[in-house]
């Protein structure tokens, strides 16, 4: 999946589902010239949308002026387990393959992704059998209760995404605000 959703060209429309309501969302994700391109729209209300034009996020909101911040991939209403580092992960976390169902008339392996001590939460994840994309993924508490769900309704991979995003190429966006140093600060405790 972390292969998959960072060197594939695909886009979703899915719908994030949590106990303050429902969203719908579009994404579009392509690589161009060995340059990220990406897109997040979301399809109701008030027109909002993220771009990522290489290591800039650029984001434009009706209340506040267009912006762009420096980041590695676009974060805004998608799960932070798809751009995770798996390596890390798994001294932390079981990976328990569950069986295949079906998601968006899609065959897809079924993945448990539990916390190894008890004290995270735990994801229920369909994968793709053929990309290896995520098409759903839950996140539950620790009693196995549902959080938040992303769900997948309709996806493509081709190379129509790719030509669609290359438009972001000449696009003018907002200057990259600077973030201000942190101080580099080494503390000499530990968690116990």
């Amino acid at each position: 999946m972390e292969q998959a959703s960072q060197t594939l060209n695909y886009e979703f429309a899915y719908i994030n589902v949590s106990r303050i309501g429902i969203e719908s969302l579009h994404y579009r994700y392509a690589v161009v010239d060995n340059c990220v391109y990406a897109q997040l729209l979301q399809m109701d209300g008030p027109r909002r949308e993220v771009i990522q034009r290489g290591g800039d996020i650029s984001y434009f909101e009706p209340s506040l002026d267009p912006f762009s911040l420096p980041g590695q991939h676009v974060i805004d209403a998608l799960p932070s387990l798809i751009f995770a580092d798996f390596s890390q992960l798994a001294s932390v976390w079981d990976f328990i393959p569950v069986g295949r169902s079906r998601i968006v008339d899609q065959l897809c392996e079924v993945i448990r992704i539990v916390s190894r001590d008890g004290t995270r939460c735990s994801y229920l994840v369909w994968l793709d059998v053929d990309t290896k994309l995520p098409l759903r993924i839950d996140l539950l508490d620790r009693d196995g209760e549902p959080l938040e769900q992303f769900r997948v309704i309709s996806f493509a991979v081709d190379d129509g995404v790719r030509n669609l995003m290359q438009g972001l190429q000449k696009a003018s966006l907002p200057p990259s605000l600077s973030v201000p140093e942190g101080d580099k600060v080494q503390l000499g405790w530990q968690p116990a």
